[in-house]
């Protein structure tokens, strides 16, 4: 039973960065949607109560406009605490040569279809409907357009802490 766990324990590195990518392409593709969905009920809400309330109307506003001006740093936080678990859980994990060949492997088909999986958030970013949402959103298009780079930067660096982890002898939890 014991060793069955650790072997489980081991495989965790690769279903990690594949995770990490799902989250990430999930956060990239709501980011405009969500923006254009707030954006237009509250502004037609906000048109809609001034006839009756321009106080209320202006809190309408104020609230539409916090929340479009935080959105994007909330999708960053989302990206970078993805980011720092993926770096805690490859610390975590006990390796085996074996698996770091696995690590490798399943990072190289990862790099293959990474365009193939950005290209449908590419294509929700240069659509006209997403036109404002996507200018109101530069940290999420910065992650968008440059997400091979980025993802080959964190595959690298799980990869040499999980080798650190081989050499150096590992910790055991």
């Amino acid at each position: 039973m014991l060793k069955l766990r650790k072997l489980s324990m081991k495989k965790k590195a690769q279903y990690d960065t594949i995770a990490w990518v799902g989250a990430v392409v999930v956060l990239l593709m709501l980011a405009p949607i969500l923006y254009m969905v707030v954006n237009t009920s509250l502004s037609r809400f906000s048109e809609a109560i001034n006839n009756t309330s321009p106080e209320a109307a202006a809190s309408v506003d104020l609230i539409e406009g916090s929340f479009l001006g935080w959105i994007d740093y909330l999708i960053m936080v989302g990206f970078l605490v993805n980011i720092v678990m993926l770096f805690v859980f490859a610390f975590m994990v006990d390796t085996h040569p074996l698996f770091l060949i696995f690590y490798i492997i399943s990072s190289a088909v990862l790099m293959m279809f990474a365009p193939y999986v950005v290209e449908p958030i590419k294509q929700i970013f240069g659509m006209a409907e997403f036109g404002t949402a996507v200018i109101n959103l530069p940290l999420t298009e910065f992650v968008v357009t440059r997400f091979n780079i980025i993802l080959l930067g964190v595959i690298v660096v799980a990869g040499i802490i999980m080798y650190a982890k081989l050499k150096g002898g590992g910790t055991r939890l």
